[in-house]
C-alpha cells in the first residue's frame, strides 16, 4: 500500500492533467457546472484503488481461507462505495452520474497506466 501511495505521490502532475483536460472539455461544450463531478471521479476511483492496494497486503498476510473472505468483503465494500456515490450523482443529474463515471473510468486507468509503468521500471 506504501508502495501505491507513493507512486501517487510521485505522479500528482499526470493527475492534474487529466483532470484539467476533463474540466477544459466540459467547458469547451458549455457545461462548467459539471466540472464538479471531475474531482468527484478521481476520488472515488483514488479510494478505489487505494482499498484494493489494501485489500490485497491484508490477504497476502493472511491464510487462504481467511484471505478470500478479506477479498469478497473488499470486493463488496468497493461496490458499495461505488454504488452509492453514482447513485447519489444520479438523483442529482443525469449529466452528473454520466460525468462523474466518465471521470471514475479515466483516472482509474490512468492509475493503471502509471502503476504499470513504475512496476516495468522496477
Amino acid at each position: 500500500m506504501r508502495q501505491v501511495l507513493s507512486t501517487f505521490k510521485n505522479s500528482w502532475k499526470v493527475f492534474l492533467s487529466v483532470a484539467a483536460v476533463l474540466c477544459l472539455q466540459l467547458i469547451s461544450v458549455g457545461r462548467l457546472d459539471l466540472c464538479g463531478a471531475v474531482p468527484i471521479g478521481a476520488l472515488l476511483s483514488f479510494f478505489y484503488l487505494l482499498s484494493t492496494a489494501a485489500r490485497l497486503e491484508a490477504a497476502a498476510n493472511s491464510p487462504a481461507a481467511q484471505a478470500k473472505k478479506i477479498m469478497l468483503v473488499g470486493l463488496l465494500f468497493r461496490l458499495l462505495m461505488i454504488f452509492v456515490v453514482l447513485a447519489v450523482a444520479v438523483h442529482i443529474s443525469t449529466e452528473l452520474f454520466l460525468s462523474a463515471a466518465v471521470s471514475f473510468g479515466v483516472f482509474y486507468l490512468t492509475a493503471l497506466f502509471i502503476l504499470a509503468r513504475k512496476s516495468n521500471e522496477e
